[in-house]
């Protein structure tokens, strides 16, 4: 009877105990898993790189406006968008009447002046001719009568006043001669003068017909599709846009905000991804900072061209463009939302601890922290506004490269945003 009494004690306290350990693992579990999860990474040392970020359009270096040089009626459209166009080649032709007449009596008039200044056939030289052939006949005949006189005076043939009357007679017609020479000399050069405005006067006449023909100022491809035949246009009305757009020709028109304006500067350094090569990086420099904004968007202007040329690149293509302000290898780092309020959240054997950092270089994936965690220490990444000093918590582990790529735009997931 003692015997099975102390049996059934024994039984019932190892069912207290197994009761027991039962409850306390419960209990125990049950707290475990009723612990906060939170999402945590590494620190790791890796470049630190202080960046912002834009985003820009592949354009040609240079595009072209080709414009009306004259108002009229455009009555022929030689190329269409997207055409290959030579240095000289006519493009669109605009039609003026009025300039053809001015061409017609431009030609007309040089006419009339050549053949004046022509000296074989010139009316005005044959009659200036005949005059100076007439005074040097008369000028001839005074002489030998001058002559004759003088002849007579020898032989006491002719008074004194004969012979003076005869040498006025030469002065006379020897003066009228050179006058009628140094006429036609005078009238040759006038003629000329005039033959010489005529011809320069036809040169422009046909210049400004000549631009009614548009023509391409370069080798290169018409941008966008030009204005259809028939259209009126006004003198320096635009027409179509012609430009360079070989690689080695575009440039990246990057947008950057008004509150990263102060940190360009020229022959800086930008990486830039095209959405047509999310896998390929390009670096460039910085050529030009434009200085004013758009009054739209509050946005700045930047030109940056590529260092190496892309022969795949082409005008009209997009992409992002991380402008490099300062850069550091080996950097202690973490991914840029574990800084909250200038300090980290780290997991120490299951407990959260609050650790002041000092921040170095900062780009929106990552951070670097001069003082405060350690490479290898696990930090918080998930919002910490219920966070506190000492709790226990579970932690779910994410790549420090997966945690960084987190800080990316929703819509600009899977492109290029930084350094890994």
């Amino acid at each position: 009877m003692a015997r099975q009494r102390a049996s059934a004690l024994v039984r019932w306290v190892a069912l207290i105990v197994v009761l027991g350990g039962l409850l306390w693992g419960g209990s125990a579990a049950y707290l475990a898993l009723t612990r906060p999860v939170v999402m945590v990474s590494r620190v790791v040392k890796a470049p630190a790189v202080s960046a912002f970020y834009a985003t820009g359009t592949l354009l040609p270096s240079h595009e072209y406006s080709m414009r009306s040089n004259a108002a009229g009626i455009l009555t022929s459209v030689l190329v269409d968008k997207g055409d290959a166009v030579r240095k000289g080649q006519v493009l669109a032709v605009v039609a003026d009447d009025q300039l053809k007449y001015r061409l017609e009596q431009a030609k007309a008039e040089l006419a009339e002046k050549e053949a004046l200044a022509d000296e074989k056939t010139s009316p005005v030289f044959r009659e200036l001719d005949a005059r100076i052939a007439g005074a040097r006949e008369l000028l001839e005949i005074a002489r030998r009568e001058l002559k004759r006189v003088n002849d007579m005076a020898e032989r006491n043939a002719a008074t004194p006043a004969d012979i003076d009357r005869a040498m006025d007679r030469v002065k006379q017609l020897s003066t009228e001669y050179e006058a009628a020479v140094a006429l036609r000399a005078a009238r040759k050069l006038n003629l000329q003068r005039e033959r010489d405005v005529a011809r320069a006067a036809l040169e422009m006449a046909q210049w400004n017909l000549d631009q009614l023909s548009i023509r391409s100022p370069i080798d290169g491809v018409v941008l966008d599709r030009p204005l259809t035949v028939g259209t009126r246009v006004g003198v320096r009305d635009h027409v179509m846009w012609v430009a360079d757009v070989s690689p080695r020709n575009l440039l990246m028109r990057a947008s950057v905000d008004e509150e990263d304006r102060t940190q360009v500067r020229l022959d800086q350094t930008v990486y830039m991804s095209l959405y047509a090569f999310p896998n390929r990086l390009l670096m460039g420099r910085v050529q030009r900072i434009y200085p004013k904004a758009d009054p739209d968007r509050r946005t700045f202007d930047v030109d940056v061209v590529p260092v190496e040329v892309e022969e795949n690149l082409a005008a009209g293509m997009t992409g992002e463009l991380n402008f490099i302000v300062a850069q550091k290898d080996g950097a202690t780092v973490v991914p840029t939302q574990a800084v909250q309020n200038g300090a980290v959240w780290v997991v120490r054997e299951g407990r959260l601890h609050r650790s002041q950092v000092e921040v170095g270089l900062r780009s929106i994936e990552r951070t670097e922290i001069l003082r405060g965690v350690e490479v290898d220490e696990l930090v918080v990444i998930s919002p910490a506004e219920f966070l506190k000093e000492g709790q226990r918590v579970r932690t779910t582990v994410v790549d420090s490269q997966v945690a960084a790529a987190m800080n990316r735009p929703r819509e600009d997931t899977g492109r290029f945003r930084g350094f890994r």
